[in-house]
């Protein structure tokens, strides 16, 4: 009996298989040899702004199966890991989330499944950070991935470490010493968002923006993860003001928010940037089946109806079964309905924010400025010129002062002579933070999230309804549905748009809405608001070019 390996070579534009299979030499040994796997190369960031302390340029490179141990079932997963200017402060830090992947071509030739990590905590037995002594490993308690960050305090730390490794459960995922097996590592790039108090609204002064009174505009006080009693007048302190959507509570509602919806107080980890075509290429490209694949095509007519590119989304799919490829892996990925982004964050082994989360991440702890953007100030200025040559993910915004992208920009430069289908659209993740830039010239978030205001909006569970309410913050297991016509979708207990046969999944979008605004939006950029709730509570399943999206996880320890 023995888990054999694979050979292959695999980037985020192309998923063609070239297989070498190797043979462990004695099954009843562990096997101390390195083959190299298959591996997950996630979408390169540059130019990221050293001084408001964001990484970039993630690599994830020799990905190997090490040492296995058939009698306990496990074995260990080494690879190369590096990014620059990581962070850790005493407020707040960047970190890796790493997922991990085994995948028998014998049995299934797309189908990715993910593997528990063996043991939870703080640098686990059978984990090890390689050859860089300034890292550390927190594995959450589901073990379903993986953290790595740094293990003290420091700013622009340029990370780089040979031989990481974790230890798997391979037989939690269906594996057995007769499978073939391929390895892939998933990363992607996360901020801390520590547990704090924060104020949700700006005295009004954004629409549908919450407040204290129905004559009192101060911003609600989030300051526990307790229930909230909202009510009108809102004498308590939380009055609901709604935008008036057909999918919305009318303003003045009376309800509750239960203690298990998450309000934003406790702490957890965000994207930090808006979810890429890169890496949405790599999860369509491992779901299991054609009808999974099929429901999840942004090429097809639910989405953007062509495998052109189209308002500067660049994803093609075709063959069979069918695969993905994008011309722009960093660029944020567009056409994403609810459902679309739902079932990525169940595969990542991640969440839905709320938009109370994202009021967090955006503002932090201070007091709400009237009118701020997610930069904390009021001063906008849009994008409109690329520098020139193709965008390959070097490519910066030359506008002078611009620290966002709104008002239906027609931009020159980068793509844009390819064609008038590149004048329009999201610009890359991270483009606006550069060596020098400060929060405000880099267009970040309080703790160092990026575009939360403006190039695609944010998709959040909303408050307004008693199907977002309902949200208590589960993550995802990397399974999906497989139901005949209904595979591929999220299926975790309690996510908005789960359907009424609970075994089809995230089928609508009923308890979603939009927060932060995007590239499409009006001068003056009031969509743009941290606060504004225009959109908070539209429920639509419908998958919009200025639409993307990221997940969360929460923090069970630290």
């Amino acid at each position: 009996m023995y888990l054999r390996t694979i050979y292959s070579s695999q980037s985020t534009a192309d998923t063609t298989d070239s297989d070498l299979k190797v043979h462990f030499p004695d099954p009843t040994m562990p096997c101390t040899k390195k083959f190299n796997l298959t591996f997950m190369l996630t979408a390169v960031m540059t130019l990221l702004c050293a001084s408001v302390a964001m990484a970039s340029n993630l690599s994830i490179s020799n990905v190997q199966i090490g040492q296995r141990n058939p009698s306990t079932k496990t074995l260990s997963a080494e690879f190369s890991l590096s990014w620059d200017n990581a962070w850790r402060t005493k407020i707040n830090h960047d970190a890796v989330w790493l997922t991990f992947r085994l995948h028998d071509p014998e049995v299934s030739p797309t189908n990715k499944i993910l593997c528990n990590i063996t043991n939870s905590g703080l640098n686990p037995a059978g984990s090890s950070t390689g050859t860089a002594n300034n890292l550390e490993i927190y594995v959450p308690d589901d073990r379903k991935g993986a953290f790595i960050r740094l293990n003290d305090y420091g700013k622009a730390a340029n990370v780089s470490s040979v031989n990481v490794a974790l230890q798997l459960d391979y037989e939690s995922c269906g594996f057995t010493e007769e499978n073939a097996a391929y390895l892939n590592v998933f990363g992607l790039e996360m901020v801390f968002v520590p547990e704090a108090e924060f104020y949700a609204g700006d005295y009004s002064t954004s629409a549908a923006s919450l407040n204290e009174g129905s004559a009192d505009t101060d911003p609600w006080y989030v300051s526990s993860e307790s229930g909230i009693s909202v009510s009108n007048p809102g004498t308590n302190g939380y009055r609901y003001v709604s935008a008036g959507l057909p999918t919305e509570d009318a303003t003045g509602s009376s309800f509750s928010i239960p203690d298990e919806f998450p309000k934003g107080y406790q702490a957890f980890y965000m994207m930090k940037y808006e979810l890429t075509e890169g890496q949405w290429v790599e999860f369509l490209n491992g779901l299991p089946s054609a009808g999974a694949r099929a429901n999840h095509d942004l090429t097809d007519g639910a989405h953007k109806n062509t495998d052109a590119v189209m308002a500067r989304n660049t994803i093609s799919c075709s063959g069979s079964p069918l695969a993905c490829s994008t011309q722009r892996p960093n660029r944020p990925v567009s056409y994403v309905s609810w459902m679309n982004l739902a079932a990525f964050l169940d595969w990542a082994a991640l969440r839905p924010m709320t938009e109370l989360e994202f009021e967090k991440a955006a503002r932090g702890p201070v007091q709400p400025e009237e009118g701020a953007f997610a930069w904390g100030t009021t001063n906008i200025a849009a994008a409109n010129a690329i520098s020139g040559g193709d965008e390959d993910g070097n490519e910066t915004v030359v506008t002078a002062g611009a620290n966002t992208n709104f008002n239906n920009q027609v931009f020159s430069g980068g793509d844009v002579p390819n064609g008038a289908q590149f004048a329009q659209g999201p610009l890359r993740v991270g483009i606006f933070a550069t060596p020098t830039s400060n929060r405000e010239q880099a267009g970040a978030g309080y703790y160092g999230v990026m575009e939360l205001s403006g190039n695609l909006k944010e998709q959040a569970v909303t408050i307004g309804n008693a199907t977002g309410r309902a949200f208590t913050g589960q993550h995802g297991d990397g399974v999906l549905t497989a139901g005949a016509g209904f595979e591929g979708f999220a299926n975790v207990d309690g996510w908005p748009g789960t359907d009424v046969q609970v075994s089809r999944g995230v089928t609508n979008a009923m308890g979603s809405g939009y927060r932060g605004g995007s590239y499409s939006d009006e001068s003056g950029g009031a969509r743009l608001r941290i606060s504004d709730r225009n959109d908070a509570a539209k429920s639509d399943p419908t998958a919009y070019a200025n639409v993307g999206g990221r997940g969360v996880r929460t923090v069970d320890s630290n």
